[in-house]
């Protein structure tokens, strides 16, 4: 009996590499659970990341049309501070 062939050393090899990925599977620290977690996380992180630059581009827009006392957004700023009149219909575009 040879107990150190090839074809026994290698069904070994092959044994303990899908016993390893199957306890990596249940109980280790990077499992399929992790992995989809992990990915949700980055897609809310990357969501949050655009509207929160989104945002702040909007109010440095905002800042230097106030900077630079353009027209449309002092006539902006007044419509907001004051209440529509009779017949009067504001739209706000976000």
């Amino acid at each position: 009996m040879k107990f150190f062939s090839a074809k026994i050393l290698i069904n070994i090899f092959f044994i303990f590499i899908l016993f390893y990925l199957t306890y990596h599977t249940f109980n280790g620290r990077y499992n399929i659970q992790n992995y989809l977690i992990n990915k949700f996380e980055l897609k809310l992180f990357q969501d949050f990341h655009y509207n929160l630059k989104q945002k702040s581009l909007a109010v440095d827009m905002d800042l230097k049309s106030l900077y630079y006392e353009k027209d449309d957004f002092l006539d902006e700023l007044s419509k907001q501070s004051s209440q529509p009149e009779n017949g009067e219909t504001l739209l706000k575009l976000d």
